[in-house]
């Protein structure tokens, strides 16, 4: 698949995704929005059932009272007025041979019963009749319906006009049993803090933590609108735990569908990060084969030639230049043997842990050594290698054969990759745990962007033409796996143009 195709599906992908996420966000806040309208139209359903509940039980009360006036603690006059009216009756039931403590009494008149009471023995004229006509049961009954008409008129009378103070239509005890009843009947569990204001704003009632400068959503509602005149009578309530209630209700929800979607971008992204790794990777690979392909036919080619040249007998023997031959097949089959044992190290590398003969080795005689094999290709090219070795101690413990690789691949691309005439610097410094050893040249660079990929395996930085620098790309790989495993670092500081400059860090004694 192309690169194109991949960077064009993971656009479309991550726009989907972000699309989901816009979709989910608007949902959540709408869930949010939707659960506060619901809990505002349950404190309000809970708050107009309170009130309408306060009404009901004060009207109930006052009708109540009237009815069942508490006993008679008047004045003195008061008293002597109901003495003299219970007199009357006494006297008019002795006369008909009633006993006057009986308040009620049931008179058999032609085969029916009448139930009388104080109220009903207007005059003697009643009891004188023999029997009842239609006429006065009639205008009987029209009397008690007025009289009962009557009272009923003076008791509204006196509820529509006669408003007690608002202290005395209300009990804290009352006001927080209909305001917890309700709330629990609408499904609102959660505590509260309200209270009541008069007329004038002043506080009749509230609860001990109630406080006028939070910051939480109140609710307010008028006591007692049905008065005749409606006082500005406010019940206000709020609830200090409000947000954390509605939170709770949708934070299950909310939670986790924001987390299968902070999932779902992470694993798209490492998926497409796999797939962009493997795309590069797979370039490298194609890359590593074209070189290795070309540098492998040289060598091969130059022996079969000379192996040619010596089998030929037609040659003369003294033209043949036999010993110069087997040095070249000797030459290029070392050489052979070099990238062999290159693309084996790595394969090691992959498979297990290298086994490194770590002993006490003294790091200057591996540089000069490595110096000296570079010498004559420096030379060639009219150029110089110097070295400072300034560290005090050069004694680490260390697998020599390995630092010399390492220090071959070193100097190798610093001359590999230098098109004018060569200067190289190896250096050496002490720090508190070891040696510093530092490979400089005055090369052409490498760009920053490839300064962090420089160290993977079969990576090469572009340089035009593939095949004018030879190279696997393995000789970097190898360089940093052999100086982890020495447990040192190795870091790379590289200006276009100007040349590049390697620094390790090689502690001095080694875990076994």
């Amino acid at each position: 698949m192309k690169r194109s195709y991949i960077v064009l599906l993971a656009v479309f992908f991550f726009l989907a995704i972000s699309a989901l996420v816009i979709i989910q966000v608007r949902w959540i806040n709408s869930v949010v929005s939707a659960e506060d309208q619901q809990f505002r139209f349950g404190v309000n359903e809970a708050l107009k059932e309170v009130v309408n509940e306060l009404e009901r039980a004060e009207t109930y009360k006052r009708i109540i009272s009237e009815i069942n006036p508490e006993p008679v603690t008047g004045t003195p006059d008061d008293l002597e007025s109901v003495t003299s009216q219970q007199t009357d009756e006494s006297r008019l039931l002795e006369k008909y041979g009633f006993d006057p403590s009986i308040r009620s009494v049931v008179i058999n008149r032609a085969g029916r019963t009448y139930l009388l009471n104080s109220d009903s023995l207007e005059s003697e004229s009643y009891f004188e009749t023999t029997e009842p006509g239609e006429q006065s049961l009639t205008a009987g009954a029209a009397g008690r319906m007025t009289n009962k008409i009557i009272s009923i008129e003076n008791i509204v009378s006196r509820i529509l006009h006669e408003t007690p103070p608002l202290r005395d239509r209300l009990s804290s005890d009352e006001i927080n049993t209909l305001i917890r009843k309700s709330l629990d009947a609408v499904g609102i569990h959660l505590g509260y803090e309200c209270a009541v204001r008069g007329d004038y704003g002043g506080i009749i009632y509230r609860t001990p933590n109630y406080t006028e400068s939070t910051g939480a959503n109140k609710y307010l509602r008028q006591l007692f609108p049905n008065d005749p005149v409606p006082g500005n009578n406010i019940l206000s309530i709020y609830f200090p735990d409000e947000e954390q209630y509605k939170f709770n209700r949708i934070a299950f929800m909310a939670i986790s569908s924001m987390l299968i979607i902070l999932l779902l971008i992470i694993l798209s992204t490492g998926t497409f990060i796999v797939i962009f790794r493997q795309k590069r990777l797979s370039e490298i690979r194609s890359d590593f084969i074209d070189n290795m392909t070309h540098e492998l036919k040289t060598p091969i080619a130059t022996i079969s030639l000379a192996s040619q040249m010596l089998a030929d007998t037609t040659i003369p023997e003294e033209v043949r230049n036999t010993q110069g031959l087997t040095g070249v097949i000797n030459e290029e089959s070392n050489r052979l043997k070099v990238l062999v044992e290159k693309v084996l190290q790595t394969a090691i590398f992959e498979k297990a842990k290298l086994e490194l003969d770590k002993q006490k080795t003294d790091i200057h005689a591996i540089i000069l050594r490595a110096v000296d094999a570079f010498k004559l290709q420096v030379n060639s090219r009219g150029g110089v290698i110097s070295t400072f070795l300034d560290a005090p101690d050069s004694m680490v413990t260390a697998d020599g054969p390995n630092l010399f690789n390492v220090l071959l691949n070193l100097i190798d691309n610093a001359l590999k990759y230098t098109t004018r005439t060569p200067e190289i610097t190896v250096t050496t410094a002490g720090y508190h745990k070891g040696i510093v050893i530092t490979v400089s040249d005055n090369g052409i660079g490498i760009p920053r962007e490839h300064l962090r990929h420089i160290f993977e395996k079969f990576y090469r930085v572009p340089v035009g033409n593939t095949h004018n620098i030879k190279g696997f790309g393995l000789g970097l790989s190898y360089v940093k796996k052999i100086v982890e495993e020495h447990n040192g670092t190795i870091k790379v500081e590289s200006q276009i143009g100007k040349g590049t400059r390697i620094v390790i860090h090689l502690p001095k004694e080694q875990s076994k």
